[in-house]
């Protein structure tokens, strides 16, 4: 089953009988917490045998489905508060200090075609939610094929998780494998016995995360006498950098998924779990906001949600070792790997070649073959750039374009 949340922002003010519910949705998931600390539980299951009944008389205003519902936020907090116990990581006990309250597909009603919700509150009082519905969210409401799952409310939006089965992948007929770097996605395409280079290039990401990363050193030097205040500028900074990045990232997947379902290929990443880096101080600061993970995260959730088959492999030495005779470079190299043998090339094409060679040597490509000696040098096909989709910065960032 897969899922996918879909925001939705609120026509008017939050009633306030819905307000009243978001404070006791909050106190019920805390007393919780406080309860399951007590008696070492952490499923929704056993909070539920151990403090339904007395909860039903603290918040006798609370619709009972409600607060099972409280009772499974509870018991997601406590799991993840036991794994940072069982790190020995030292923290404090943990609470729910946002408003917000969480219901299942049947304790809320959702026409389709007005968007107005029907939210109980409790046993004879309703209140009816009037969302904004946008051309993009009328292509979850209108395809009958998606069904309702949770809902999760919050005092200026709500977010309706919509569900489907997942569908069957297709056979691949061809590959696209792709190397993970700062600025670019660079790969292989490879269809029957030609391989070309691919590219999809995003040096804005770096330059937004730049630019906002100077704009809170620069508050938090002006700001040192008001602490607050430099901690809530420095949020909304980080807040408009993960607008503007996410929303690029969501424009190179899409691209890169458009082109791998037009082609009907398997997409192969590199598996980058686990990795650190023990360099200088700076190199870590600008490798941890890097977000390669972030980007596959969304182009295996959209993948999944198309059917399209993705293969993940495990990169080490992939932009080291040479494609045709397998032996491995250990000294620095440039923009250029270069091989006793003969062979060289770019080197993160380099390391796409070795990520399509791993997974076709595991089976996991589909029974696709690849021949390096069949790649086209002077062939590149360009999968995403700055100026193809993303919209323009009024600050100017749209104009530093770095396309290959």
């Amino acid at each position: 089953m897969l899922v996918k949340g879909v925001v939705f922002y609120l026509d008017s003010d939050l009633p306030t009988e819905a307000k009243f519910l978001l404070e006791d949705f909050r106190l019920a998931v805390n007393n919780a917490i406080r309860a399951g600390l007590q008696a070492r539980v952490t499923s929704r299951n056993a909070l539920n045998k151990l403090v339904y009944k007395d909860f039903r008389e603290q918040h006798p205003r609370m619709y009972a489905k409600h607060l099972v519902s409280a009772f499974e936020v509870a018991g997601s907090v406590l799991k993840n508060h036991r794994k940072r116990v069982r790190k020995d990581v030292t923290c404090r006990t943990p609470f729910v200090k946002r408003l917000m309250m969480k219901a299942e597909n049947q304790a809320y009603k959702l026409d389709r075609g007005s968007g107005i919700m029907d939210l109980p509150i409790m046993a004879g009082c309703h209140v009816e939610l009037r969302l904004v519905v946008s051309q993009y969210h009328r292509k979850y409401l209108d395809d009958m094929t998606l069904s309702l799952g949770s809902l999760t409310v919050l005092p200026d939006r709500v977010i309706v998780a919509f569900r489907k089965d997942a569908p069957k992948q297709f056979v691949p007929e061809s590959a696209l494998s792709l190397d993970t770097n700062e600025r670019s996605l660079d790969g292989l395409f490879v269809e029957g016995d030609v391989a070309k280079a691919v590219k999809a290039d995003f040096p804005e990401i770096a330059i937004i995360q730049q630019r906002h990363h100077d704009r809170r050193k620069r508050l938090q030097k002006k700001k040192t006498h008001d602490r607050r205040t430099s901690r809530n500028l420095c949020r909304r900074e980080g807040t408009r950098e993960h607008h503007r990045v996410e929303y690029r990232l969501h424009q190179v997947a899409d691209s890169v998924l458009k082109f791998a379902e037009e082609r009907r290929s398997a997409i192969v990443l590199e598996d980058l779990k686990g990795f650190k880096s023990k360099r200088s101080k700076e190199l870590n600061r600008r490798l941890s906001m890097w977000p390669r993970r972030k980007l596959h995260q969304i182009i295996e959730y959209k993948a999944q949600w198309r059917g399209i088959p993705v293969v993940k492999v495990n990169p080490r030495n992939s932009s080291r070792t040479c494609p045709v005779c397998g032996r491995i470079q250990y000294s620095r190299m440039g923009t250029e790997f270069v091989c006793n043998c003969g062979w060289h090339l770019d080197r993160h094409i380099t390391a796409s070649m070795n990520l399509l060679q791993t997974a076709i040597s595991k089976g996991m490509a589909g029974g696709l073959r690849f021949d390096p000696g069949a790649f086209q040098h002077d062939v590149m096909m360009i999968l995403y750039e700055p100026a193809m989709a993303a919209r323009s910065e009024p600050n100017g960032t749209s104009g530093v374009v770095g396309v290959t």
